[in-house]
């Protein structure tokens, strides 16, 4: 039974701490304060975990506008929780100047641009090749355009361009639900997540975009429509890669000449995309920085960790460079598996094997930045899952690495936190197998 949650003061009360909290972690927090940044985290989750068990359809349009209020909070801050905002600008900068953001590593450039020592000093990457796809490029570049002297400008401009794919999820997600024939009060376990609010809006990361495609391309699927479907999905690789690992779910809503003619369209598209960057040094370049980013690179990445504490026992080196391609290679056998096992017309079935393959993926990714989440909170949305939401509260532990002069992981934290989504995880698929009705593990994966 849905408590009663009418009554303007609660929703007053709900809407203002969280407000607080969200001002306090936009615009005072110094990502040093670990205790600081889980207290104050804790409250804005606290209440999203009370609101999601609460809701009913009645009574989401005016927490669909504070979803929309939270994200405007951040409007003039500075990302806290990440640096990555320096390439970002960088490479705008770059493009500005009419110079490929792949064809030279920063610290190869000898043109000048505003703020350009302040970006190479602060910039996490000033040795390795661009690795943002198209759609991102993009965004770097009217970022840029629109305020090419300013850090802060340029951050700004690209946080409203990320408002308004975010606002357009917003909008969509509820109908998308509706015509799944799903509760649209299930939508905000995604808009009100802290986590996809804090990483996306707040820290300015790119997945804002690629969720907004793909929930067009899901629609757009729905609907029968498989040319836009296929346009959407393109351009959701063209912001991450990630969604180009699940193509062959479309082999189980499609019939095969229909699927052959989605993929063609999505390759075309894509490729299209990155026509303009595209030389004789292109491919290479963004392969190399791909290898590094797979065999150098390591963060909040649990049975890799693992893997890695028994294999001291006997070798005396980090086996990244080995155990890193051979988990990619074990991670895209086991999406296959997920994603082809059966063809299913049933809904259910189609996402809960996105959001499987999807967890499958990071559970064996080296690298596990907390806003890679936010596409699996997404993806819970439409199942009965809610190990995400669990993960994307237990993930702001790997910020305790900020702490550390030499950025040292917690792996004391790390345990906890994988401990306690896998052990909830597998609770879920134990109860889904055993509860009565035709809710049975097989369905659930087929």
């Amino acid at each position: 039974m849905k408590a009663n949650l009418s009554q303007s003061w609660k929703v007053l009360i709900i809407f203002l701490l969280s407000a607080l909290a969200y001002y306090y972690l936009g615009y005072e927090l110094e990502r040093t304060d670990f205790l600081a940044l889980v207290l104050i985290f804790s409250i804005p989750f606290a209440l999203y975990f009370y609101l999601i068990k609460n809701i009913s359809n009645s009574q989401i349009k005016p927490f669909l506008g504070m979803a929309v209020l939270f994200r405007i909070l951040f409007l003039f801050s500075i990302p806290s929780l990440s640096d990555d905002y320096f390439r970002f600008i960088w490479d705008g900068q770059l493009m500005a100047n009419g110079i490929n953001p792949f064809d030279f590593l920063p610290t190869e450039v000898t043109i000048d641009f505003p703020n350009k020592a302040m970006l190479l000093t602060e910039m996490n990457s000033p040795n390795y090749y661009s690795i943002y796809p198209p759609i991102s490029q993009a965004v770097f570049l009217i970022g840029v355009s629109l305020s090419p002297n300013s850090i802060l400008g340029s951050i700004v401009v690209m946080r409203l361009l990320i408002l308004l794919a975010e606002i357009a999820t917003i909008l969509l997600l509820p109908k998308l639900l509706e015509k799944l024939k799903l509760s649209p009060s299930k939508s905000l376990i995604y808009v009100l997540n802290p986590l996809v609010i804090i990483e996306l809006t707040g820290n300015l990361h790119f997945e804002a975009f690629l969720i907004f495609f793909m929930v067009l391309a899901f629609y757009m699927l729905l609907v029968k429509k498989e040319k836009l479907m296929g346009v959407a999905w393109a351009f959701a690789a063209a912001v991450k890669l990630i969604p180009l690992l699940l193509l062959p779910i479309l082999l189980r809503k499609l019939t095969f000449k229909n699927a052959l003619i989605s993929y063609l369209l999505i390759a075309l598209t894509f490729v299209g995309l990155w026509f303009p960057f595209y030389n004789a040094n292109f491919l290479n370049h963004y392969f190399n920085s791909l290898n590094l980013y797979f065999q150098s690179f390591e963060f909040n990445a649990g049975i890799y960790y693992f893997i890695r504490w028994l294999s001291s026992f006997f070798i005396e080196y980090n086996p990244i460079q080995r155990v890193g391609p051979w988990f990619s290679k074990i991670a895209l056998i086991l999406i296959l598996l997920l994603l082809l096992r059966k063809r299913n017309q049933q809904w259910n079935s189609f996402f809960n094997s996105l959001l499987f393959s999807l967890s499958v993926y990071f559970a064996l990714a080296i690298v596990v930045h907390p806003w890679y989440l936010c596409t699996l909170v997404f993806l819970a949305v439409f199942t009965n899952f809610r190990y995400p939401i669990l993960w994307s509260a237990f993930a702001i532990l790997s910020y305790y690495t900020y702490i550390q002069a030499n950025f040292q992981e917690s792996y004391v934290l790390i345990t906890i936190e994988y401990l306690a989504v896998f052990s909830f995880g597998s609770y879920e698929l134990w109860r889904a197998k055993n509860r009565k009705g035709s809710n049975k593990i097989e369905t659930i994966l087929n």
